[in-house]
């Protein structure tokens, strides 16, 4: 009778098998799961989204979900940012204290700088003090921004670190991180020197030069 009682361990997906007084069993399922052998998922786990980057793909599996996540972001639900990551299957982020990031390192020089720029003094004193107006240094208490912590919406990562850094950052290319100081921007060219000293000399003179009517120029 091996096939009709828990001798045979019947239930699947961590079902508690129990046995009928008359012969047989019943498996009490976990949640998401249904079925006499409790081998139906009856939840889809994706139906909450539980992936937090808009272009995540949740896949639901039995009795969990997996998230798929695009480049530079990882994690279990692809919420932390990663530049160097390729992105695809999410998994959980193990934090080891005992090992701190190159981010952590420069973050605590930086801070140890602002330290000896006396930045908590200086904090809401209503004057911009440059040298504390950094996410170490919280901004000089918003003194520089009208009370105002410019990257209070931004989710990207670190985008104050690269901020008008000359290198377009698509994922801080936002107005939630300031369009990444407008480093994505296209630079104009120069004006084509056939024309450059002609539309230097002509300019606003009332005619229209169309060799100078271009942003170039």
């Amino acid at each position: 009778f091996s096939g009709y009682d828990c001798d045979s361990d019947p239930c699947q997906n961590g079902g508690i098998c129990r046995i009928f007084e008359g012969g047989g069993y019943r498996c009490d399922c976990p949640l998401g799961t249904m079925g006499t052998n409790c081998e139906i998922d009856s939840l889809n786990e994706c139906d909450n989204n539980p992936c937090r980057h808009p272009e995540a793909v949740c896949q639901d599996k039995l009795g969990d979900y997996a998230c798929y996540c695009p480049p530079k972001y990882v994690g279990k639900n692809c919420e932390t940012y990663n530049r160097n990551s390729p992105g695809g299957l999410g998994q959980p982020v193990i934090n080891r204290k005992d090992v701190p990031t190159y981010y952590d390192k420069d973050l605590e020089m930086q801070r140890k700088q602002c330290v000896k720029n006396g930045c908590k003094d200086k904090r809401g004193n209503y004057r911009c003090d440059e040298e504390c107006n950094t996410y170490a240094c919280d901004f000089d208490g918003n003194d520089c921004s009208l009370g105002i912590n410019p990257w209070a919406n931004c989710t990207a990562g670190r985008c104050w670190e690269v901020f008008m850094d000359g290198i377009c950052n698509q994922e801080c290319n936002n107005p939630q991180c300031l369009f990444d100081g407008r480093d994505c921007e296209k630079s104009l060219q120069p004006c084509n020197p056939v024309y450059d000293a002609y539309c230097q000399k002509h300019y606003a003179n009332g005619y229209c030069d169309y060799g100078c009517n271009n942003a170039e120029c």
